[in-house]
């Protein structure tokens, strides 16, 4: 979609990309197969074995020659005696002769001389005679060797964050250790003189620190291990402290502070102690955004508004943590949708409104309706959200049957 960002700011796609040109990953480990959920490999996984590593049955019933099942249906069934059974563990104990059946189990090994499997569904279900209903053809009802995986086949690109069937793979395979990337430690600073931790009751003027639960949360939901740093308040010695601490780890991100008031100290902070990179992204909810470095490490500086916190946190710093581990596809797939309403936005902002999505039906887009009043300050907009609906940054309103990008959060 054409963009028209207000001027001299950033454009989301371009503060990804530079957050993105300044981030490298981390060096790599081998750990065991069954710690490996979620993590990001850094080596390819390559096939050593032919999976399957024999013909075997893909249903329990009869192995058979498919000719000798010619002609065959439940008016006029073909009955062929049963010599023997295959199971599964263990090799046939002969070859099947012609004009015979074989019992058979599913992943049993296929006796020589058959090319197919009835199923017992199909059958009379015949101990020492088998009437078979169905006529059979080549291949019926058999899994052949090598059909899945076989030798020098690359099953697993390095940069692919595993997934549990992933896992499985890599046990067939007989890999039970993976080189993946180190898990990257992501300092979470708090800034305000007006939060208190969970655990306190806040008193006149405070609030709850709930953007360090949130994004502590989300860098584990990506893969990271989030340290918190704990609340900084807005005084130059106290966030000298906290990011000299954060320094420590691969990535700093922290909320709140970035804007222009009076106590808003983040970015000269930063700048003081390293560099700041720019501030200002044209989008709703989230202006602004800081993103620089301090000593070293990569340094995002997201709202203090909950929602503003946890969309840009989405945007930009969750593929930071992601690339850092060495992720290739660090931004969740954008999938089309259609606007159920009419949604107003900012002439200029590229915004991202919360939203519902609805099913497809008779091949048509998803439907997508908003969760109630967007302020950035309305957690329970995201609450309900599963998604973000990204709307252009030109225009100010988007009528209902619009075809819309839509960010999937679940």
């Amino acid at each position: 979609m054409t963009t028209s960002p207000a001027a001299g700011m950033q454009t989301v796609a371009g503060a990804q990309q530079r957050i993105l040109d300044g981030i490298s990953p981390l060096r790599t480990e081998r750990i065991p197969l069954n710690e490996a959920l979620g993590r990001v490999l850094a080596v390819a996984v390559v096939s050593r074995r032919t999976l399957p590593p024999f013909d075997n049955s893909g249903m329990d019933g009869y192995a058979v020659r498919w000719r000798d099942t010619q002609g065959a249906s439940s008016q006029h069934p073909v009955e062929l005696p049963v010599h023997g059974e295959s199971r599964a563990g263990a090799a046939p104990g002969r070859a099947l002769e012609r004009g015979t059946a074989m019992r058979i189990m599913t992943g049993a090994p296929m006796p020589e001389g058959a090319d197919a499997v009835v199923r017992y569904e199909d059958t009379d279900s015949g101990r020492d005679r088998v009437q078979v209903h169905v006529a059979v053809t080549h291949g019926t009802n058999v899994r052949h060797a090598g059909e899945d995986m076989n030798p020098g086949d690359e099953i697993l690109t390095a940069g692919r964050r595993l997934r549990p069937a992933d896992l499985a793979a890599c046990a067939a395979l007989g890999n039970p250790w993976l080189e993946v990337h180190r898990r990257p430690r992501v300092a979470v600073v708090s800034t305000g003189d007006e939060l208190v931790d969970v655990e306190r009751e806040p008193g006149p003027g405070q609030i709850v620190d709930s953007n360090a639960v949130a994004i502590a949360a989300a860098v584990r939901e990506a893969g990271g291990e989030p340290v918190r740093i704990g609340i900084a308040r807005d005084t130059v010695v106290d966030l000298r402290r906290a990011l000299g601490e954060a320094a420590r780890c691969d990535l700093i991100v922290s909320s709140a502070g970035v804007s222009m008031g009076d106590h808003d100290h983040v970015r000269d902070i930063v700048d003081e102690m390293g560099s700041m990179g720019f501030w200002r992204v044209a989008m709703r909810p989230g202006k602004p955004l800081a993103v620089g470095v301090v000593q070293g490490v990569p340094f995002i500086g997201l709202p203090g508004n909950p929602v503003s916190s946890q969309v840009t946190f989405e945007l930009f710093a969750r593929p930071a943590v992601l690339a850092l581990q060495g992720a290739t596809e660090v931004h969740r797939r954008r999938i089309s949708a259609r606007a159920l309403q009419d949604m107003d936005k900012p002439e200029g902002l590229e915004t991202f409104h919360r939203g519902v999505l609805t099913p497809a039906h008779h091949g048509e887009l998803p439907g997508v309706r908003l969760t109630g009043p967007q302020g950035s300050g309305i957690m329970r907009s995201l609450v309900i959200a599963d998604c973000l609906i990204a709307l252009p940054a030109a225009g100010q309103q988007i009528a209902a049957g619009t075809v819309v990008e839509i960010i999937p959060l679940v």
